[in-house]
């Protein structure tokens, strides 16, 4: 598949909402941000469906995981790929309201794909830095 300047732009402006989301404690926005087919893998689960994947979500938030923070999206690259695009990019994890204090650092390496409402995450790969947490998994609520 061709990406052009105006799909990079757009891919861009998805993790973007996707992360504003997840800032403003909007469980619904967040998953808005994957197709309906769409994996969330990281650490702690993976999470199949838009439903799914809003469910993780409100779980995380209501456990405090997002409380006073800010997520700021770094070294972002768009490639060609078969089924849409491969979207890498980094994540810093900041506490704004007691900061700015950096309280986790993280990569996203992401298949993204065209649908009738626009690019969205077929597979959102997270990948947080060991170090954020010594050898253990972050200690993060599961969803029913």
């Amino acid at each position: 598949m061709t990406i052009n300047v105006e799909d990079k732009i757009a891919i861009h402006e998805l993790c973007a909402r996707v992360y504003l989301s997840i800032d403003g404690n909007d469980a619904a926005g967040f998953a808005a941000g994957f197709a309906s087919d769409g994996t969330f893998v990281a650490p702690y689960g993976n999470y199949t469906g838009t439903a799914a994947v809003q469910e993780f979500m409100e779980h995380h938030i209501a456990a405090g995981k997002e409380d006073g923070v800010r997520h700021l999206i770094t070294n972002q690259i768009v490639d060609p790929h078969a089924e849409g695009a491969h979207y890498r990019f980094y994540i810093l994890k900041m506490n704004v309201a007691a900061g700015p204090i950096a309280i986790a650092t993280a990569a996203g390496d992401t298949l993204v794909t065209k649908t009738a409402d626009g690019w969205r995450f077929k597979r959102f790969e997270l990948i947080i830095d060991p170090a954020m947490f010594g050898n253990e998994k972050p200690a993060l609520s599961k969803a029913a």
